[in-house]
């Protein structure tokens, strides 16, 4: 029997496509700036939109639309080529449903009236994903890794990585 047919071989190697990942950070930038210059009346539904993209694409890569635009446009048009990492995709998983939940309460915020709060709830959420396309450093994974290292993220999303 080949290895590969085996059930009890080794799982796939977990990759990242650093590229799919900054259209996505490019994507939340422009987005939550425009939201912040369209207004409140308007950009409230951005960041609301921009919110629920990020949620339903942390748990659907199919729903991940700006990830899809690297993935079904740029990539294929030859515009933005791959730059794949063997790296595991949860810690960015996280990290985009923490950006979520920000933009979640930003939304709630905006819409409540309390506009500084909106308003720096989403300017948070621009900044980290700036900080993330320009100097690859991701805030919701460093999170990640911090809860992971003392135990206390559920075992569902938990570092598959031997305790030392």
């Amino acid at each position: 029997m080949a290895a590969s047919s085996s059930p009890h071989s080794a799982p796939s190697t977990p990759r990242v496509d650093r590229n799919t990942l900054r259209t996505n950070q490019a994507f939340i930038v422009g987005f939550t700036v425009m939201a912040f210059v369209l207004g409140d009346e308007v950009g409230r539904w951005l960041i609301l939109g921009t919110g629920l993209v990020m949620f339903l694409g942390t748990f659907d890569e199919r729903l991940a639309l700006f990830k899809q635009v690297h993935r079904r446009i740029l990539k294929p048009a030859g515009i933005l080529g791959a730059d794949v990492k063997i790296e595991d995709p949860m810690p960015h998983q996280f990290a985009q449903a923490m950006g979520s939940v920000f933009l979640f309460a930003a939304f709630a915020a905006v819409a409540a009236g309390a506009l500084a709060v909106g308003w720096v709830l989403t300017f948070i959420v621009a900044a980290l994903a700036l900080l993330n396309l320009t100097v690859q450093f991701c805030a919701g994974c460093f999170v990640y890794f911090q809860l992971d290292r003392r135990g206390l993220l559920p075992s569902s999303i938990a570092s598959t990585r031997a305790a030392g």
